[in-house]
């Protein structure tokens, strides 16, 4: 490949260029001509270390600013939990207090009514309701211990009357029939009738059928009371009202009890520990 030609460059060309500089410079010390200039290249110069400057404190205030709401977000959590933590502690401690204060007032209770302080209390575990509420079994289960462990067939009390008897016991929980189950059988009496009284297999109903009596029908209301005959109930503890009188046959009737303790509603039931008979 061919090589070109240098282009040649007169002298004056390079004698003007120098002569310009020179007059440029000597213009510049003696007049100040590019004074405003540099003054312009110097004031952008520092516009641009103070908008430097401003992006980066901006960026830094940010990055200060996100760990500072990081450690208040941080803190804030924990604040939270101690104050729930405060809050489930406390809650738990008046559960507390409040049972302890229902265990004391119903062991009272029980004292004032059977006359005995051989008496263990337990706590209920759960309740069969599904049975409870359409048919005919009706059992509560009760927590307990090793070390205290109730015969069969003992006195069940809750609230302020009997509600039934123990039957088995499972490691830690007892097994409690109800009077409304259709398989007790409970001693009862009022004013005018002893019978034997049988669960309906209804929620706190039980029921016994007599001799046909005009003068039954002005007693409903009255107060039903245990009769004490088989030796496990104590006598005249009362269980119940009568709610009802149905007419069975030409001579038999049918007296309704509702009970005067509700299983649903109570938390602690008594046993007495002595039992001399069974169901």
């Amino acid at each position: 490949m061919a090589r070109s030609t240098p282009t040649y460059t007169p002298v004056r060309n390079y004698a003007i260029g120098i002569f310009l500089s020179a007059f440029l410079l000597f213009s510049d010390i003696s007049y100040g001509t590019f004074s405003p200039l540099r003054g312009l290249m110097h004031a952008s110069s520092l516009y641009a270390q103070m908008i430097s400057s401003n992006i980066f404190s901006n960026i830094n205030n940010t990055f200060s600013s996100f760990q500072k709401n990081a450690y208040l977000l941080e803190k804030n959590k924990e604040l939270t939990e101690q104050i729930l933590k405060i809050k489930t502690q406390d809650f738990i401690q008046r559960k507390d207090n409040e049972e302890k204060i229902q265990i004391s007032n119903f062991q009272n209770d029980l004292i004032s009514v059977l006359g005995s302080k051989n008496i263990n209390l337990f706590k209920i575990a759960s309740i069969d309701l599904r049975n409870y509420l359409c048919c005919s079994q009706h059992r509560v289960f009760l927590q307990t211990t090793v070390e205290v462990q109730p015969a069969a067939n003992s006195p069940v009390f809750a609230g302020n009357s009997y509600i039934g008897q123990t039957k088995n016991t499972y490691m830690n929980f007892i097994e409690v029939i109800l009077f409304s189950d259709t398989k007790h059988v409970l001693p009862i009496k009022s004013d005018f009738f002893y019978c034997d009284a049988r669960g309906k297999g209804k929620p706190m109903l039980i029921s016994c059928k007599l001799g046909k009596n005009d003068d039954f029908q002005h007693k409903i209301g009255d107060a039903v009371l245990t009769s004490g005959l088989g030796g496990i109930f104590l006598k005249d503890i009362e269980i119940g009202l009568i709610s009802a009188i149905n007419s069975v046959s030409i001579n038999e009737i049918e007296i309704i009890i509702t009970m005067k303790t509700n299983p649903l509603e109570e938390t602690f039931y008594g046993i007495l520990s002595k039992v001399t008979d069974e169901i």
